[in-house]
Parts: C-alpha cells; sequence; structure tokens
C-alpha cells in the first residue's frame, strides 16, 4: 500500500513539473504611430528612417514627435508613407503583414479607398510606422 500510495504521489510529481510552458504571446513587429488626412505631401512615396541624423528630424516635427522616444532610434526603424495628393478624404493605408527574416524586415503595405461617401476636399494622408527592428526594410 505505501509503495502504491509512493509511486501515486511519484507519477503526480512528474506531472506536475513537465516542461510544458503557456503559449507565447508575441507582440506585433509594428505600431502605426501616427496617420493623418492632411499633413503629407503633394506626391506619393515612402522614406525609411533607420539613422540617428535623419530620426532627429522627426523629433523635430510636432505632428510626429509626441509619438516617439529618442532612444527609439537604438532598437526600431521608421517608414514615413505619404499617400499624395486625393482628391477626396477617407483614403487609408494597411499594413498587411510585417515579415522578419535572418537578413532583413519586408513589409507589405495595401492603400485602402474610401467606401461610400467621403468628404470632398483634396487631401494628403501621410503616416509614421514604428518597426520593432533594425534590420533593413524591404516595402512590397
Amino acid at each position: 500500500m505505501i509503495k502504491k500510495l509512493g509511486a501515486i504521489l511519484l507519477v503526480i510529481t512528474l506531472f506536475s513539473c513537465s516542461s510544458s510552458k503557456p503559449p507565447m504571446i508575441s507582440e506585433p513587429m509594428y505600431d502605426v504611430l501616427f496617420g493623418s488626412e492632411y499633413g503629407g505631401a503633394s506626391f506619393q512615396f515612402y522614406e525609411i528612417v533607420s539613422d540617428e541624423k535623419e530620426f532627429n528630424i522627426l523629433l523635430t516635427d510636432d505632428m510626429i514627435k509626441p509619438y516617439v522616444k529618442k532612444e527609439d532610434i537604438e532598437t526600431c526603424n521608421f517608414i514615413l508613407v505619404n499617400m499624395g495628393e486625393k482628391k477626396s478624404g477617407g483614403y487609408t493605408l494597411e499594413v498587411q503583414k510585417v515579415e522578419e527574416l535572418a537578413d532583413k524586415v519586408i513589409v507589405t503595405l495595401k492603400e485602402i479607398e474610401p467606401k461610400g461617401v467621403a468628404t470632398m476636399a483634396v487631401t494628403k494622408p501621410c503616416y509614421v510606422i514604428k518597426i520593432k527592428s533594425k534590420k533593413p526594410i524591404e516595402i512590397r
């Protein structure tokens, strides 16, 4: 009886000390820090900000500086996206996928056109995206 009880306690102890871990909750590779229908450039372009000199320019922009910290440049890159001049409001940008590879980060972006009635005014949408990696960025 004592041997049986000892065996049962041993089995319970082994199962309670198993090496299974709870699932990891992964943090997204990016944050959209800023998006606005106004304030962008008249033409469509994006710029990758990865060095301190360019980053310091972001820190002086009144629209962007509330969303970035000086130490971010040590661990992150940033993408400035200007969607160009649009004839109405309602245009947005969607980050479809951010994939980190061994040598780079691939960012897939998609322009979303307005659905239904939109503001009938010229807009210049722009976005700032923080990529949580210092690897080179490829935009698709």
